[in-house]
């Protein structure tokens, strides 16, 4: 019976060695033919260097450093990059998610969490998985139904969804193995957007919904069963009722006792993880505060922890071991949940294990990962509201600039960032850090009614206005609010809004070289978002989509143009690398969306042939990749509103004020410009009469319109469809007067309509 015993315990151990030999030690490779669908495991991942082709992890490796070691596509024959395959996904939200390769198999996500499995040498689908997603969280996604990706992890695949689930997916075929419901309160503006982290034998999860009401949280799971292993919650609850961990109680001191608890107060990791195996360290970012103002939150001031911080947690137990706050008492939507990058960097004759990250605040920061310690900080991009990071005590040195709470003030980096979820890449060949960087301000200023908090609706409450035309610029309602501009501006950086892809040293924290993606847009809001996410090769290239449709690639070291393939799909993920057979392919997942992505503005492909989606895969010698249908657009012609006017003016400045705070999150491209978003100024007869049954009935939340019912009630709902109807006759009694509206032009660009 003993020795019985005995053969079973070692046979126990040996089991998750099965598949490789129970022989076989650690550090042998094993056969892709030996291992289970999507079999990656700790060993596999940290000897990645010796599968060049791989890319195991959102990043490809442990460090998310974006970064191939694959050469067989190089600066010498780049040019003969052309079409492989194509698998076309029939949804037209954005695509953010960098696709993972295991063995031949493709896995990546796609709106609200939907999974797809293909074949990564020719697209053909393994299998799909596409959650029914609860409705009523579509009208809480602030910036889109979007989902940054997958993780893949001994034989299984991870996948937080929009409303709030994590699955675990067998690799194989996609049958649920587990699911959990994450989130603590159903009813307040949660969703989920990010991927999920593995770290030692957990799986983590955070949530976005800090613009709503959501209290930032991470939750750590049982690879194998789904049980909750801990929760770690980036700021404090109301302290009267007590603290979930030990790390909340330093963080309460730092907020005003009678700060607006009931608000939740943001600091959501809605995006970027990274874990270090040989630290055992889960590093995560923490984002922007509800309300906005630190004033109104906080009223009693302080840092507001942890809120706009990176945060390094024990995978085992979820305890704190350091933090660092790029942002005290956040004031300006600047999250520090932007991709970081872990790197081993020689700073001043010494290597040191440096984590890196360029949030929204405009700072590159390179820190100690060990202990968090601050190594350097330069600004990336043109900041004013600090002067610079004081390197002794770690933190900002505010100039004023910022403060909007007694009068407007033009802020630089606007609340788009320097840099936002686009994933920058590290390339240790060249020692740069390439960055898809926005180069934009915004005016600040306070709302004139006091604050009311509406659980589960949007809560951010500040108002920022961008220095351009347009209905979020200079001709919308709030810019009236504002002294003359030249006053604002007099003294302060170029107010013109531009992208760039910018190659940073971040041992010298200064520009090697910057490529401007503005394109036509410059001065426009998309001229921050035509640049996608990148990745780099040892070929010595940069990769890149954009919103135009083309995929470029540029020199590493001088950011030369060096090819471009018309794809013919907008994009803005980050694309990626690998090899099947020995060929090499560059892949992305392309379909435009999120935040200020949902305009599908003129010269873009997604205004000339749709937004659906598509992953497109390049290889040498490939040819022309195919393009959807062109679209044939109509004259923009402002049509006579089929329903007449109705309302009270303080119901129109009612219905106003509910449009504003819960309608402008999606419903922002009033410019006559072609989107996948409805132009509410343009709604039929038929629309107008089910007005009431689609916004309180949720009758079109298969469409991505959720039902507003448990946040306006009837009354309020015909004051928000009052108002669009007056909307609409002023816009068409402003074209008729001035004939303005007409046919588009040669270009196919079409005249602009009317601010509202």
């Amino acid at each position: 019976m003993v020795r019985r015993r005995t053969i079973l315990a070692a046979a126990a151990a040996c089991l998750p060695l099965l598949l490789q030999g129970c022989g076989r030690t650690a550090d042998t490779p094993v056969e892709p033919a030996a291992r289970h669908a999507g079999w990656i495991d700790a060993d596999r991942l940290d000897a990645i260097d010796s599968e060049p082709g791989a890319w195991l992890t959102g990043g490809r490796d442990q460090q998310q450093s974006y970064y191939s070691p694959l050469d067989q596509i190089n600066r010498e024959n780049v040019a003969r990059l052309g079409f492989a395959w194509q698998y076309e996904i029939g949804s037209e939200h954005g695509f953010e998610a960098t696709p993972i390769v295991v063995d031949g198999v493709m896995y990546t996500s796609g709106a609200g969490g939907a999974v797809y499995a293909v074949d990564a040498a020719t697209g053909a689908e393994r299998w799909k998985f596409e959650p029914q997603l609860d409705p009523g969280f579509m009208r809480k996604a602030c910036c889109g139904i979007v989902n940054r990706g997958v993780a893949v992890w001994r034989g299984r695949v991870y996948v937080g969804t929009l409303d709030g689930y994590l699955y675990a997916l067998n690799a194989t075929d996609g049958t649920v193995a587990w699911k959990v419901d994450t989130f603590t309160d159903r009813e307040r503006g949660y969703t989920i957007t990010s991927a999920p982290q593995i770290a030692k034998d957990v799986v983590v999860i955070g949530n976005a919904g800090a613009e709503f009401d959501a209290r930032g949280y991470v939750t750590a799971y049982d690879l194998e069963t789904g049980e909750q292993r801990w929760r770690f919650f980036t700021v404090p609850g109301d302290p009267k009722l007590g603290f979930e961990h030990r790390e909340l109680k330093k963080a309460a001191a730092t907020w005003d006792p009678q700060s607006l608890w009931q608000v939740g107060l943001g600091g959501t990791v809605w995006d970027a993880m990274a874990y270090d195996p040989e630290l055992d360290l889960l590093y995560l970012g923490t984002g922007n505060a509800a309300p906005y103002p630190r004033k109104l939150r906080s009223p009693a001031g302080g840092d507001n922890l942890y809120l706009a911080s990176i945060i390094a947690l024990k995978p085992k137990n979820g305890r704190m071991v350091w933090y660092y706050q790029t942002t005290p008492a956040e004031n300006w939507d600047y999250t520090a949940t932007q991709k970081m990058i872990l790197a081993d960097l020689e700073i001043d004759g010494k290597q040191r294990k440096v984590i890196m990250q360029a949030p929204k605040n405009g700072f590159f920061y390179v820190l100690d990962r060990r202990d968090g310690k601050l190594i350097s900080a330069e600004p990336y991009v043109p900041v004013n509201w600090a002067s610079h990071v004081d390197r002794r005590t770690g933190r900002p040195v505010e100039t004023g600039q910022g403060e909007y709470f007694d009068s407007p003030k033009l802020v630089f980096p606007s609340p788009a960032g320097g840099h936002n979820w686009q994933p920058m890449a590290f390339n240790p060949r060249t020692g740069l850090v390439y960055i898809p960087v926005i180069e934009a301000g915004s005016f600040w200023l306070m709302p004139d009614e006091p604050f009311q908090y509406q659980k589960g609706a949007l809560n951010s409450t500040g108002i920022y206005i961008f220095p351009m035309r347009g209905e979020w610029g200079l001709d919308g309602a709030a810019a009236r609010k504002l002294p003359p501009i030249d006053e604002l501006t007099r003294g302060q950086p170029d107010t013109t809004l531009r992208g760039f892809v910018r190659a940073w040293n971040p041992v010298t924290q200064k520009v090697a070289w910057e490529v401007d993606v503005s394109g036509q847009w410059a001065g426009e809001l998309f001229a921050t978002w035509n640049g996608g996410g990148l990745m780099t090769t040892a070929g010595g290239l940069v990769f890149q989509g954009r919103g135009t449709g083309e995929f470029v690639a540029l020199d590493a070291d001088t950011g030369r143009q060096l090819h471009s393939v018309d794809v013919g799909t907008s994009m803005m993920a980050a694309p990626m690398t690998y090899t099947v057979n020995g060929v090499q392919y560059v892949a992305i997942m392309a379909g435009l969306g999120g935040a200020a992505g949902q305009e599908h503005v003129p010269g873009t492909a997604a205004y000339r042939y749709g937004n659906m989606g598509r992953i497109v895969a390049l290889r040498l010698d490939g040819g022309p990749v195919p393009h959807p249908p062109e679209l044939q657009h109509a004259a923009i012609a402002f049509p006579q509103p089929p329903v007449a006017r109705r309302g009270t003016p303080a119901e129109l400045d009612r219905g106003a004020e509910l449009y504003v705070r819960h309608c402008t999150q999606c419903h922002s491209n009033m410019d006559g410009r072609s989107s996948g978003i409805p132009d509410l100024r343009r709604m039929t007869a038929e629309t107008h009469a089910a007005f009431a049954d689609v916004v309180l009935g949720g009758a079109r939340a298969a469409r991505g319109m959720g039902s507003f019912s448990g946040v306006l009630s009837a009354v309020e709902a015909e004051a928000v469809h009052s108002y669009l109807i007056e909307l609409a006759w002023k816009t068409f009694e402003a074209g008729a007067a001035s004939g303005q509206f007409h046919q588009p032009a040669a270009d196919g660009t079409p005249a602009g309509l009317p601010p509202p």
